[in-house]
């Protein structure tokens, strides 16, 4: 048996197939007794629906830029560049 805290902490390994059967089993069991996780659920499922559905803008040119070098900057510590 899962606990609330513990549902909240599997749910993006759940909600994108990622989660071990086991898990899912126990995750679903406990969603089946526990009405406000069922909601929190389903809540987390319309919010990906909707913001999927949000159209995608293109970055402002500044703001791709100091992203850009930004990611250069973070390989090059690395030693990736």
């Amino acid at each position: 048996m899962i606990t609330c805290r513990q549902l909240a902490e599997l749910l993006i390994d759940y909600v994108s197939n990622e989660l071990p059967e086991e898990h899912r089993v126990r995750l679903e069991q406990h969603l089946h007794r526990c009405p406000p996780c069922l909601h929190y659920v389903e809540s987390y499922h319309l919010t990906i629906q909707l913001t999927r559905q949000l159209p995608c803008a293109p970055l402002p040119a500044e703001f791709a830029q100091r992203l850009r070098k930004a990611l250069e900057e973070i390989q090059r510590d690395e030693g990736l560049a």
